[in-house]
């Protein structure tokens, strides 16, 4: 006991003190909190709430094969063990290089599904509680309103049910933003190296994260930062900026390089037009922007449907500024903020009346995160700079609203009305009490704020829980029955399109095989090869056509079939699928047909006697070994007696290159797939090397170099008190 007071009496309490008195620790340890409170109340609510569709299907399989890759010290420009999805740069979404993509690809290989999700949400919900409150800081709000802001943009629903569930590059992307829309937030109060610092690095993050709606959002947000510096006639500083942002451009132009250069080889769905206003948000919705509870049909997956997420929703305080704001609009055209903010704004909702699809640009709804932030961050800086005036007039006007709202929520749901009447009835109470506080406080306070801001959360996860019944789920186990993995050195190609349980490997579906380490050819999607796609007919949804694919794959080339090609060596089908003529079609590629314990599927399996990828070599050539097995890379050694070529199950891309002995061989695409022509003859014991490397790499390699160099030069150049405002 003596010990112990003898050590209390050597801390240095004042030490303590200082460190927590620095704006930076608070800000911290504030948005640790409520990153950890929004995950753990959704956890709680579903344990399974941030793992469904697209996660299953894309971003955890794949993220965990880099995971593996980097683990084994290569870069993971392609992923061998599948053919469909297989180049990383092709599906630059996938964002191989963004800081928590790498570190949750690592922690995937030894973590279960559930959690590394849950620290993909955790870190993202941290960067945006972060710099929500340097948004703040910004705009000089009050404590109080600085922390609800951060509460708010961090329980935006999009990111909530669609983003960090699913589409998990959405959500890394839209965390960037906000730490990108802070970074020019903070240049506007005070433009200086450190904020320069953060703008480069939240940018540069953002691109390579490589959502285009955010991307586009933020072209607009320098056009508008860019006007209000001409305006006020500060060109060096707009001269600072232009060099940095032209360095970003040029530093990740090594991101998209490689996409925009095989443009004729991706399957690029360009369009105009709504077909069937398919996720497009609508007018309703955003009008209702202050209620949590309100809900619309839309045209989703699955169809027309209600949705029982409140899409557009921000905040209360957007009607709260408009109902007892007193001396607003006379500051509306004076305040710098306010119409900077407007703008913005402005632009925000613009977007989001998109067409459901604009060139490369689909899902408009996408833009409703944005627009729900900026008006948030309207709200609050319009409460911080207003007087309020609670009359009885006003308060009749704001309860009007309100009870509207709840009726039009009532009406517009097609069932469970008594669970909508009830959340409306508390949403209203909730509301009213909000207001009260505020008039008798005659300010914002942080704590019925925080709490009346966590009820807004539970109203929407009592109505929908989860997303489970707006996106699929499959409900992957941490492992599952791999007896009927009969694959050797080849690839496994499953035709059955999955079943609701997860039990057996023909079960999976899309990328799901990756969770489990098995060589598959189904995969996931959204550019491809386009060769390759005339012989695997799937739909976007990734399901395959089993009639139309075993008849593509059947076809001879030369002596074989397409599927010793892509060095298939079993397939999977569903007895009520499969017909006599795609039966003997499999029979003739030299396929034998295997019962196995699941009465509903067919097997069917073939020796292949393939060495690596080497799927095919013409007479005269002899391949008598593998010297090296890498991802991007493989070694082998081989003899000839005649000219010819060689077939490899590798899809054909720019980057690939060949050599033998040291002297480059031509590299051709036989449908999707790479064949190098012209192997000369008299080899003997020959060393033939096929290595992959980004083709446009060569010249970006530069670009970004040069960005860096600008970036660099430009930052060593700014005088810290010069450019201070």
């Amino acid at each position: 006991m003596k010990l112990i007071l003898k050590n209390k009496k050597n801390i240095d309490f004042t030490k303590i003190e200082e460190i927590w008195n620095k704006k930076n620790i608070r800000n911290v340890v504030y948005s640790i909190f409520i990153a950890a409170v929004i995950v753990f109340i959704c956890n709680f609510s579903n344990s399974n709430f941030f793992f469904f569709d697209d996660a299953q299907n894309e971003f955890l399989p794949y993220l965990k094969e880099t995971g593996r890759i980097w683990l084994k010290g290569e870069i993971p420009f392609i992923i061998k063990n599948t053919i469909i999805g297989q180049n990383q740069l092709i599906e630059f979404h996938r964002a191989i290089f963004l800081p928590q993509n790498i570190l949750i690809s690592i922690l995937s290989n030894v973590l279960s599904f559930e959690v590394v999700a849950s620290i993909l949400v955790f870190i993202n919900l941290l960067i945006i509680s972060f710099f929500s409150l340097k948004i703040g800081d910004a705009l000089d709000l009050k404590e109080g309103l600085k922390k609800l802001l951060t509460f708010l943009f961090a329980i935006n629903p999009i990111f909530i049910y669609m983003y960090s569930p699913s589409w998990w590059n959405e959500a890394s992307a839209q965390t960037w933003f906000v730490a990108a829309l802070a970074s020019v937030f903070l240049l506007r109060k005070k433009f200086c190296k450190k904020y320069l610092v953060l703008n480069i690095v939240s940018v540069l993050f953002l691109f390579v994260a490589g959502w285009s709606q955010a991307l586009l959002f933020y072209f607009f947000l320098v056009i508008f930062f860019a006007i209000e510096k001409i305006k006020e006639k500060e060109y060096r500083e707009l001269g600072i900026f232009s060099l940095i942002f032209i360095g970003i451009i040029l530093a990740v132009s090594i991101v998209f390089s490689e996409y925009f250069l095989s443009l004729k080889l991706v399957n690029i769905g360009f369009g105009f037009g709504n077909f069937g206003n398919f996720l497009s948000p609508n007018l309703n919705q955003m009008i209702m922007t202050f209620n949590p509870v309100y809900y619309t049909f839309m045209n989703r997956y699955g169809g027309y449907l209600i949705t029982n997420i409140p899409m557009a929703f921000s905040s209360i305080y957007i009607l709260i500024l408009l109902c007892y704001q007193k001396n607003f609009w006379k500051k509306f055209f004076k305040n710098k903020n306010i119409k900077f903010i407007s703008l913005l704004l402005l632009m925000s909702f613009i977007l989001s009346q998109l067409p459901a699809q604009l060139g490369l640009m689909r899902l408009p709804f996408k833009f409703l995160p944005i627009f729900s932030e900026i008006l948030i961050i309207f709200s609050i800086y319009g409460l911080e700079i207003s007087e309020l005036e609670f009359t009885k007039i006003r308060n009749n006007v704001f309860l009007g609203i309100i009870l509207i709202s709840c009726i039009l929520s009532f009406f517009s749901v097609e069932g469970d009305h008594m669970k909508v009447f009830k959340i409306n009835i508390i949403f209203i109470i909730l509301s009213i009490f909000q207001v009260y506080s505020i008039s008798k406080d005659k300010e914002i306070r942080f704590l019925t704020s925080s709490i009346y801001t966590l009820f807004m959360l539970l109203l929407m996860l009592f109505m929908q829980p989860t997303v489970d019944g707006i996106l699929p789920n499959q409900q992957l186990k941490r492992s599952i029955n791999l007896k009927n993995n009969f694959n050797k050195n080849g690839y496994f190609l499953s035709l059955t399109n999955g079943n609701d349980v997860k039990d057996n490997l023909e079960d999976l579906y899309s990328a799901q095989f990756l969770l489990y380490g098995v060589k598959s050819v189904n995969g996931y999607t959204r550019s491809g090869n386009n060769k390759i796609s005339e012989l695997l007919d799937v739909t976007p949804s990734q399901s395959f056509n089993e009639k139309v694919t075993i008849n593509n794959l059947s076809k001879k080339f030369n002596e074989v079939c397409y599927f010793d090609l892509l060095n298939i060596d079993s397939i999977a089908i569903k007895k009520e699928k499969l017909t006599k003529d795609m039966q003997k079609k499999l029979l003739n590629c030299g396929y034998s047909e295997k019962s196995v314990k699941n009465p509903k599927i067919d097997f069917f399996i073939k020796n292949q006697k393939n060495i690596g990828s080497i799927s095919y070599v013409s007479k005269g050539i002899e391949v008598k070994g593998q010297i090296t097995d890498k991802e991007n890379l493989e070694k082998y050694q081989l003899s000839s007696s005649d000219n010819g070529f060689i077939v490899l199950s590798k899809v054909y891309w720019k980057g690939y290159k060949a050599y033998i002995n040291g002297k480059r061989v031509n590299i051709s695409s036989e449908k999707g797939l790479i064949k190098l022509d012209n192997i000369p003859n008299n080899l003997n014991n020959a060393t033939l090397e096929i290595k992959y490397f980004p083709s446009s790499w060569k010249i970006t390699i530069w670009l970004s170099l040069i960005g860096i160099i600008i970036i660099v030069c430009t930052l060593f150049n700014v005088k810290k008190k010069k450019y201070i405002n």
